[in-house]
């Protein structure tokens, strides 16, 4: 596999001379044809002076300012004429670019745009242009990834992915990689993107373990008592075919529905495929020879992990009932990110070779991926053992299993709770302000249950609760903090957007104008 280096430009680049261009090394480029159903200034003398050095002229982009379907189909009609009097022939492809400024200049024209009508007008512009015999695509980032585009529509036709951090994040045939490229024989920065290439010539795509894992943390507290599992479920149920024609519903048991959602939304359907059963899935890996048939074994990052309740040794190959993603792998432990581990998405620290572990799938992700990480700093004894008492360490064996696998000593651990139970070792309290903080965490339930816990543990419930709102009231989240939330899906799209980051007392033009930049 090997990838070709390129650039996209517009009139905003001025006067290019392509021949630098081409001798620099640059092996395609993607011109601006256009907007609304104008030509871009530059458009025909750059399509020009492209043919006239042999740069290839891979495709065209249309940034669209649609208001309706309807125009989005005059939108690919005047694009492909305008390629057509360029002289641009079928293998260009034409890209239809939606955007952050097509939804606010619709809004200055009263008219609201939303993920419904992004899909919509994508719909029409590409079919329009296919209708004309040309190959269509779409351009996006990742915030348009996550939050707007359906992924049945974006799979029909080229991915041209914007993504500045590192390695293309999802699957895509080209990357712009970069806004701040520099290119002999063009003034100022220019944008950079790659074409992803087989020896064969076939286009390669991917997406690599830590785009599932972002889309798996983000979810982390997704609970059934909080009623957000509901949008994992509804992850799952909206990708179509599904899997054996079952609809997942909420008193499902939803541990496989979460890590097929994750692959629905990071684009990595490819990889894993969707079940909603664990020993479903298993004949799925199997065929996709990413199956290892061992729970001894150490895992990698982003390897599917299932277990077994009914059998605590290795080998294990009972039947699977349970399964989730590994998230972090260092000396002998692993933690994993699991949907359903107590009715919420949480994680699991074990040791490798746990007992319960059924076995692994690898999936064949692109290359960017971490295998190990460093631990975290561990708790005080004190911690973990009023931790064990408020329930977060489970019972018995699963106790004693999930402390030794974590590296705490159990014993250690466990007398220190029979002490606190018992009364013979006074318990250090932690402050008023850490308590409050760990009921926002949500350590300390909800209503009556909260007020109940937090008397038994001999703290003030009303001091405790008059902090909280203090806390709540006063902790606004910086602007990045918040951007960063947006382009994580947690904030919706487009109206939505706007009205629950006001609500929440933010600026949305300021959180906007963050998300942007960052993208």
């Amino acid at each position: 596999m090997f990838k070709k280096r390129g650039i996209d430009i517009s009139t905003w680049q001025g006067n290019i001379d392509a021949g630098k261009v081409k001798n620099s090394g640059i092996e395609f480029v993607i011109l601006r044809e256009g907007y609304r159903q104008t030509a871009d200034s530059r458009f025909f003398e750059n399509a020009r002076k492209c043919k006239e050095v042999g740069l290839t002229v891979m495709g065209v982009y249309h940034f669209s300012y649609a208001l309706n379907a309807e125009q989005a189909k005059q939108e690919a009609q005047s694009c492909i004429a305008n390629l057509q009097k360029a002289g641009l022939g079928k293998d260009t492809i034409v890209f239809f670019d939606f955007e952050y400024d097509t939804v606010t200049k619709a809004a200055a024209s009263g008219v609201t745009l939303g993920r419904a009508e992004c899909n919509a007008h994508t719909k029409a512009f590409c079919e329009t242009v296919e209708s004309f015999g040309y190959k269509a695509g779409i351009y996006f980032n990742i915030d348009y990834y996550r939050n707007w585009y359906d992924h049945d529509l974006l799979d029909k036709y080229v991915k041209w992915l914007a993504d500045w951090s590192g390695d293309a994040d999802y699957s895509c045939s080209f990357h712009q990689y970069s806004s701040k490229g520099s290119v002999p024989g063009i003034s100022g920065n220019v944008d950079m993107n790659y074409y992803f290439v087989e020896e064969s010539g076939t286009v390669v795509t991917g997406v690599t373990a830590n785009a599932v894992l972002d889309v798996a943390r983000g979810w982390l507290g997704y609970s059934e008592a909080n009623g957000k599992f509901k949008e994992i479920l509804d992850t799952y149920n909206s990708h179509k075919p599904l899997a054996r024609g079952y609809a997942i519903k909420t008193t499902d048991e939803w541990c496989d529905a979460f890590v097929s959602a994750c692959a629905i939304k990071a684009g990595a359907v490819d990889l894993i495929g969707t079940e909603v059963g664990c020993e479903k899935h298993i004949e799925i890996f199997e065929e996709k020879g990413i199956w290892i048939e061992d729970g001894s074994v150490k895992p990698e990052v982003g390897d599917v992990i299932l277990f077994n309740w009914d059998d605590s040794t290795q080998p294990n190959d009972g039947y699977a009932d349970h399964i989730g993603y590994v998230e972090q792998v260092y000396g002998d432990t692993i933690v994993c990110i699991e949907g359903n581990k107590g009715e919420r998405v949480d994680r699991r620290t074990i040791n490798v070779g746990w007992g319960y572990i059924r076995g692994f799938a690898r999936p064949k992700y692109a290359a960017g991926t971490s295998t190990v990480v460093s631990p975290e700093t561990k708790k005080t004894i004190d911690e973990i053992a009023n931790e064990v008492i408020h329930g977060a360490w489970g019972n018995g064996d699963a106790r004693k299993n999930s402390l030794t696998a974590a590296g705490y000593n159990y014993a250690e651990v466990q007398g220190r709770v029979n002490a606190i139970l018992s009364g013979k070792a006074g318990v250090s309290k932690k402050s008023v302000d850490e308590v409050a903080r760990e009921v926002i965490a949500g350590k300390w339930g909800n209503g009556d249950a909260r007020k109940e816990a937090l008397t038994k543990a001999g703290y003030n419930y009303s001091e405790i609760q008059n902090r909280v709102n203090a806390l709540v009231s006063s902790s606004k989240k910086s602007v990045d903090a918040v951007a960063r939330e947006v382009i994580q899906g947690k904030w919706g799209v487009g109206e939505d957007r706007k009205n629950r980051l006001k609500k929440a007392g933010y600026d949305y033009s300021a959180v906007q104008s963050r998300v942007n930049a960052l993208m």
